[in-house]
């Protein structure tokens, strides 16, 4: 039996509909790869943040049992209660390097590598896979996997560090050497002043402390430093032991 011609012609309708339909599905596909691949390259040279595409409200979830694990509502609680804890354990920023980027309807896959120096002056490195959901050319869900042993020793690195005397303020006092002859007085506004035997203020001037090394300038002009270890101070060829 032979087909009619109007049978024929719906017939080519509907793979015509259906061959758009493919296509529009392909090119949203290939533009969110697109729009993934350009924010990553951006990211790199530190001309923009990855976050940006990430709706407000988006939801992300970071797997395993680390410390960071579990779900965040929003961007801002993503980026309040995970990146800003994770990157104060870091001395320089993470540098991404990319691996692969892969697309189907609306998902992005994007694999990743990032290094960076902690803030213990270790190597970081993890290699991370984040499925990324995207609506209206942005992006409203992630699942993030990744080596969460990783972010579990960045978490134990804060425990692990002795505060400096910087920190601490613990310099600011009467400093003396342990004949009693020179009295070295920190002040709290930056100020020092140095009384030798009888004579008070012999020197005075600015001074910073910056982790557990001092820089002082006098008033009369010269520079001289120290270094503050286990609670005493080494300062121009003199011991000080802080007076209580």
């Amino acid at each position: 039996m032979k087909t009619s011609i109007a049978t024929q012609l719906f017939t080519s309708m509907l793979l015509l509909l259906g061959n758009t339909a493919c296509s529009q599905e392909m090119n949203q596909a290939e533009r969110n790869k697109n729009t993934v691949k350009l924010a990553f390259e951006k990211w790199t040279t530190s001309e923009s943040s990855f976050f940006d595409l990430l709706t407000n409200n988006v939801e992300w979830t970071v797997t395993g049992k680390s410390p960071y694990s579990g779900v965040y509502k929003g961007k801002n609680d993503f980026i309040q209660k995970a990146v800003i804890p994770i990157t104060s354990k870091l001395k320089t920023n993470i540098k991404p390097a990319l691996i692969a980027i892969t697309a189907e309807d609306d998902v992005v896959w994007l694999n990743w590598k990032g290094t960076a120096t902690t803030i213990t002056d270790e190597t970081y490195e993890n290699h991370y896979a984040w499925m990324l959901i995207f609506k209206n050319d942005s992006i409203v869900k992630v699942t993030a996997f990744l080596d969460t042993y990783e972010l579990s020793k960045l978490k134990d690195m804060s425990n692990n560090i002795i505060e400096t005397i910087e920190e601490s303020k613990a310099y600011i006092g009467m400093w003396v050497t342990e004949d009693g002859n020179i009295r070295h007085e920190l002040l709290p506004n930056n100020r020092y002043d140095e009384a030798r035997g009888n004579k008070k203020s012999a020197y005075q001037g600015d001074y910073k402390v910056t982790g557990n090394h001092i820089d002082y300038k006098d008033d009369t002009g010269f520079t001289a430093d120290g270094e503050f270890k286990n609670g005493i101070l080494y300062h121009a060829g003199m011991i000080l032991y802080k007076e209580n």
